[in-house]
């Protein structure tokens, strides 16, 4: 596709209230997060410019942002370095995850409204079909939905906020430790669990389930 025809394309995909530096953020930390963008290359602004089709403007933005992620490192005269994430990363990130989330599950099993649960209820539901067809890319964007319901039923911002960062950055799980349909099928049993007992209303069983779910990365 002509790069006018690409540029012209992206203004008119630009999210209502949105902006074209926001969506050459979410493009640039999709590619990264799902390796399409390699950990330990080197990227260029020109270059990505080129193509996705952003101007040169929202993508400088875009790799402003993700550095302050910790996705990639801007290195005067010589680019922009992808982060490579080793095994201790993962660690890092999950033993940090687990007091946040395990605190607020805990929260949402108390306060979570009928209609929150319908809704967890209705997204798991469409679990089974997405690990029938190796759907990786629509069960993480399940994961990340779930969990999103779940730190909203909490009614603490601060822990949702919080959270939101950090499960943002483990979208890298879905393409490391989670592999194969087996593995998606342990993930979809474990959200099972957290369900049930935030149905139950089960604080220190909502505490267990997601405990064991974030360990379980660790552990894989």
């Amino acid at each position: 596709m002509p790069r006018t025809a690409v540029v012209a394309k992206r203004h008119a995909e630009a999210p209502p209230g949105g902006s074209l530096s926001e969506e050459a953020y979410r493009t640039l930390k999709w590619k990264i997060l799902s390796m399409e963008l390699a950990p330990g290359s080197f990227l260029n602004e020109l270059e990505l410019a080129s193509s996705t089709g952003f101007g040169r403007s929202p993508i400088h933005q875009a790799l402003h942002r993700l550095q302050h992620d910790g996705l990639v490192e801007i290195r005067p005269r010589k680019g922009v370095l992808v982060r490579t994430w080793s095994p201790q990363h993962i660690r890092d990130l999950i033993e940090t995850r687990v007091p946040i989330e395990v605190t607020a599950v805990g929260l949402a099993a108390e306060r979570v409204t009928d209609t929150e649960i319908k809704s967890l209820q209705a997204l798991l539901a469409t679990g089974p079909r997405m690990i029938a067809k190796s759907d990786r890319d629509g069960l993480l964007r399940l994961d990340q939905e779930f969990h999103r319901l779940l730190m909203t039923a909490s009614r603490n911002p601060v822990l949702a906020e919080v959270a939101k960062a950090l499960h943002q950055r483990s979208t890298l799980l879905w393409f490391v430790p989670i592999a194969d349909k087996r593995e998606y099928e342990v993930v979809q049993v474990q959200h099972e669990a957290i369900l049930k007992a935030i149905r139950g209303h089960d604080p220190a069983a909502a505490a267990a389930a997601m405990d064991a779910h974030l360990n379980g990365f660790i552990d894989s």
